[in-house]
């Protein structure tokens, strides 16, 4: 009796179509990897009647990637390109009689010698490339994706043909690229389309001939000019025209030869541009790779130009790429038959029929993602898992980025040698940062992978080599210097227009506090002589200014830098000398007590770095602890100190005239203006009650998200909300304005407000300041030298004398004060000077991109009751925002990935322990979703236990009677609640951590079996959990306190993330 076969596992289709709807247009990559996280190892999929089976483990690889059992298959997008690549390389059919001529006569063209031949070609276009970004200046604006792109088609030509595209001179890209880029893309997507359908859009299909049609022209004109003006190298082109097999005298016919420059210039330019576009994005996310690959190329190449023999000793540049291509393979995947009905998988224990003629997609997105090969830590980008040997060690077939076998990339030394070189070069010449350190990589799809909205700064380093080319624009020649005047100015962060001091202020925060304290400085700035620049810490990498003082705001985040200061933190550490002498600095850091081991770790860091490097501090650095309620007060109290400072050192004179915001009586773009340039519109889908009445209220809301925008499990949804209207009318009614009636903002320096632009009161103050946020000390002293002498002064300083318990305790609004003190004197100006800019709001996302990958929900507790100062009702604004949407409305919103930590484990098999209490649940609702639905698609998941604290069974255990009675019944989760006021409901226990207690056997197990856990909720929550941790470490090791806590802590370095609001 013959042995069953496993069924490959796959969504339900559609009559006719099949499971077409399951792959999204814009980027199937998505699609796909979703997929594959919710079915497994393998899925298959019936597109248009054709059915394709995914394979995505190195197991599953390893078995197809045998030449002797598969073979390439040309189908889907590739099976299209044929339209215009015909037989080339890349696109010919198994078995086609010119596929092997050409690869014969065309292999030895990509030796290593002639790639050393190369070498001056392709350095001539990368000097094209660093001088139009140095000649734009470091404040120009630059994408990476669209130069890399004429950088590699440039080389491509100049080396195999001798012909120059001249990209890098044109504002437009070349005819030829743009016909391609969109042929590429009509490719892919005809492909998923019904040839009936196909047929009826016939201004597409023009169009798609036109574009045939001009890369064949381009052909034509490549191989006219050199059977016209023939030349003595023996490059590609020179082989293709003359090269004949030594066996049969067979020559490739001219019809073939375009084919094969088509297809040159499509897979040498696409791939390449990919590949430096996604590492330049990784290095400048991952700060101590782009320090290692800066100190190499410092090492290797000094101040003098690259030659051929250093690109072989740039083992960390190459760790660069390959970790790259592991993450992002610019070919997502290449596809493969079997010769006869095959099975695969045995070595799994499992047995499943691969038809003969079936397409066999191996998807190299999730196989480079295989943790039994790359560990759990797969999506950390880290090229030292490629150094040391450990590359060779990897097992056959784990790393494929050039495809298999004998249909690999025939090019692949040559697009090698041309990436470490670039990558190199432009390493030696620039300092980089993103246009936006909060970006997070979004993908656009032809038939390769590019990074979407990818925007970088270059800034010249000095003395480097600066590149003259010759008359022939062949050969580079060098010479050791600083950058040209005319960079050198553009260098500078502000030309000098009036002989006004200059100050810089740079922030590195996450939260905004950071760039809210450094906006103050800079507002106030003009009023004491001085000129302000603002930007992040990040901007300043390699070129701290000497002409005016630099103060510097930052902060921790769990002992790291925030993300827009994290390469200012690795280059400083880089130094090691004086670099900084001429430096004067003033820092200040923002931190939180209740993360003792690392608060203000960074601010010392910095402020000892800065020191030791020749940078003079002029004053003390200064310090604001978030967990005491004189966050504010501490950072007034040291600008006082900081000015008078300035003033001494920089012989200040108060400006006597009015300099701060004035209002003209008389839309702007919010998010911008907030500096939040991220964020997109979503949608309201649903907006419920969780709760039961009479208690504090929790809501379920559900966005939708624009196509382009991309989420995980655990991440964060950032929201930019508007006060409440009640509110915003109170500020209208105090200033005497009407709602409708538009004003015009004027400031002398950078604000967050939207300035010299007509724009109405009610906006402004919607959504442009914290209405709500307590008066601060200094704000209080603006009222009081406002105020009358006698009965309206009193009061006020009464405020001040008792700012904590009349102010700071009860929230005392600045505008709860002027409704005290109607004849208080204060402009509208003035207000909006004393108010901090409208802050963006970031919530733990509680739902699973496997449940919908365009659809994010919020779990959220509502803020919400009678006011301290007893004026009227106080409400938390941001939740108070989201409580008013309905459906249909739109929201500016962004997703920001939350820690790497804070994501499921990449195999599903790995047990989870949360604990989790009120609002906190909402990431965890993501996690259960998430192994719910890859239960639901047949794949087995490890044991999930959850801690939840709540109130009362019956009030607030949020989805108990939906969600989580269904995600139970399944096995998804294992709930273990805790009533604080119904304990004998939940066996006696009041708290989580008591449930823990009770429950320590089955953590222990969880423990032994490899868990990973999560808590989500209050400081005091997550220090509750810590300690009847290391508790229950203490019983079952009979150790002491303290070595149950250097236990834990250990552990918890790999196996324990938390996510701490509050």
């Amino acid at each position: 009796m013959s042995q069953a076969f496993d069924p490959i596992p796959s969504p339900p289709g559609i009559p006719f179509v099949g499971n077409i709807h399951d792959i999204e247009n814009e980027v199937p990559l998505r699609s796909v990897h979703l997929l594959a996280q919710k079915y497994g190892p393998i899925f298959q999929l019936n597109i248009l009647g054709t059915t394709m089976v995914w394979c995505n483990t190195h197991e599953l690889l390893d078995e197809i990637c045998d030449e002797k059992r598969f073979h390439k298959l040309v189908a889907g997008p590739l099976h299209q390109i044929r339209n215009g690549a015909g037989d080339g390389l890349f696109t010919a059919m198994h078995g086609e009689k010119s596929w092997a001529l050409a690869h014969k006569l065309l292999m030895p063209a990509f030796g290593p010698v002639m790639i050393r031949n190369m070498f001056a070609d392709m350095l001539d276009i990368g000097s094209q490339l660093i001088l139009k970004w140095e000649r734009h200046g470091p404040n120009y604006v630059i994408n990476p994706t669209d130069d890399f792109t004429r950088l590699a088609f440039d080389t491509i030509a100049l080396c195999i043909m001798n012909y120059r595209f001249n990209s890098f001179y044109m504002e437009e890209l070349h005819p030829f690229i743009r016909a391609m880029s969109q042929f590429l893309t009509e490719s892919g997507t005809r492909s998923r389309r019904p040839r009936v359908v196909r047929a009826l859009m016939k201004g597409t299909n023009a169009q798609y001939e036109a574009d045939i049609q001009t890369m064949m022209d381009t052909c034509n004109e490549i191989v006219h000019e050199r059977k016209t003006h023939p030349i003595e190298k023996n490059d590609l082109l020179n082989i293709m025209l003359n090269g004949r097999d030594p066996k049969t005298g067979e020559g490739l016919t001219e019809e073939n030869i375009k084919f094969q420059i088509i297809t040159f210039l499509i897979a040498g330019h696409e791939t390449t541009s990919g590949l430096l576009s996604f590492s330049m994005y990784y290095l400048l996310k991952n700060p101590h790779a782009y320090a290692k690959v800066k100190a190499e190329v410092d090492s290797v190449l000094g101040k003098v130009p690259i030659t051929q023999e250093q690109v072989s000793q740039l083992p960390y540049i190459v760790a660069v790429m390959r970790e790259t291509l592991r993450l992002t393979p610019s070919a997502t995947g290449f596809t493969l038959t079997p010769f006869e009905d095959e099975v695969i998988g045995t070595k799994g224990g499992k047995r499943y029929q691969i038809k003969k003629g079936t397409a066999v997609i191996a998807s190299l997105y999730d196989i480079h993602r295989d943790p039994a090969v790359w560990g759990e830590d797969v999506e950390e980008y880290k090229p030292e898992r490629m150094l040391d040997g450990a590359f060779e060690k990897l097992p056959k077939n784990a790393w494929k980025p050039f495809g298999n076998g004998a249909r690999a990339c025939i090019g692949r030394p040559f697009a090698w040698n041309e990436a470490i070189i670039a990558l190199a070069c432009l390493f030696q010449k620039f300092d980089f940062r993103m246009q936006d350190p909060s970006y997070t990589l979004e993908i656009q799809q032809s038939v390769t992978i590019k990074p979407k909205n990818f925007r970088i700064y270059a800034i010249p380093r000095a003395d480097t080599p600066t590149f003259h080319l010759t008359p022939s624009l062949i050969n580079a020649a060098w010479h050791s210097g600083s950058a040209p005047a005319q960079v050198q100015a553009e260098a500078k962060s502000v030309a000098s227009t009036s002989g006004e001091k200059r100050l810089y202020c740079y922030f590195g925060g996450n939260t905004g506090s950071c760039e809210s304290f450094a906006q103050r400085i800079a507002s106030e700035a003009p009023a004491k002589g001085f000129r302000a620049i603002i930007d992040s810490l990040d901007s300043v990498v390699g070129r701290i200014p000497t002409d005016g003082p630099v103060i510097i705001i930052t902060a921790s985040f769990e002992g790291l830098p925030a993300d827009n200061a994290a390469l200012f933190v690795e280059w400083l550490k880089g130094l090691k000398g004086k670099e900084l002498e001429g430096v004067n600095y003033a820092l200040f850091g923002c931190g939180n007590t209740e993360w003792v081991q690392t608060y203000q770790a960074i601010p010392k860091l910095c402020d000892s770095l800065l020191r030791e490097r020749g940078a003079k501090a002029l004053l003390e650095r200064g310090e604001a602890n978030a967990a005491l309620n004189e966050f504010i007060d501490q950072f007034d109290a040291w600008e006082a100190s900081l000015w008078k400072e300035l003033t001494k050192v920089y012989s200040l004179t108060e400006q006597k005239k009015d300099v701060g915001i004035t209002v003209e009586t008389i839309a702007a773009d919010r998010p911008t203006i907030l500096r939040q340039t991220d964020a997109v519109l979503g949608q309201v889908i649903e907006n419920r009650v969780l709760t039961k009445p009479g208690i504090g209220i929790k809501r379920h809301i559900e966005f939708a998200l624009p196509a382009e925008t991309t989420y995980q499990a655990g991440d964060y949804l950032v929201v930019i909300p508007t006060n409440p209207q009640d509110s915003v009318h109170r500020a209208i009614v105090r200033f005497g304005f009407l709602a409708e009636q538009r004003i015009t903002l004027h400031a002398p320096g950078p604000t967050s407000l939207p300035v010299d632009v007509p724009i109405s009161i009610n906006e402004v103050l919607s959504g442009y300041v914290e209405l709500a946020h307590p008066a601060t000390k200094k704000n209080i002293q603006t009222l009081i030298d406002a105020a009358a002498e006698g009965l309206e002064r009193t009061p006020l300083e009464e405020l001040l004398e008792n700012y904590q318990t009349a102010v700071t305790d009860k929230r005392l609004s600045v505008l709860d004060i002027l409704e005290r003190h109607p004849n208080l004197n204060v402009t509208f100006g003035k207000f909006l000077e004393m108010l901090p800019s409208m802050r963006v709001r970031q919530y733990s996302i509680s739902s699973s991109p496997l449940w919908n990958p365009e659809h994010v929900t919020l779990t959220v507790s509502i803020l919400e009751g009678p006011a301290l100062s007893g004026q009227g009702t106080f409400v938390g604004v941001a939740t108070h925002f989201l409580a008013q949407l309905k459906p249909g409305d739109k929201v500016q919103l962004v997703v920001r990935p939350s820690s790497a930590a804070f994501h499921l484990p990449t195999s599903p098999e790995v047990p989870i322990v949360m604990f989790c209490a009120g609002a906190g649940f909402a990431p965890m609702r993501g996690f259960i979703q998430e192994r719910a639905n890859q239960i639901a698609s047949g794949r087995q998941v490890g044991k999930a236990l959850l801690f939840v604290g709540c109130r009362k069974e019956n009030e607030d255990f949020l989805y108990k009677e939906d969600d989580l009675a269904e995600w139970v019944k399944i096995g998804a989760v294992d709930v273990r609640p805790a009533f604080s006021r119904e304990p004998e409901k939940s066996e006696g226990c009041q708290y989580v951590q008591h449930r823990v207690w009770h429950d320590r056997d089955d953590l222990r197990e969880a423990f032994k079996a490899g868990c990973r856990f999560y808590t989500c909720g209050s400081i005091t929550l997550s220090n509750a959990v810590k300690e009847t941790c290391v508790k229950i470490i203490k019983e079952a090791r009979s150790c002491t306190d303290d070595e149950a806590d250097a236990f834990f802590q250990e552990k918890a370095k790999e196996r324990f993330a938390t996510d701490v609001f509050g």
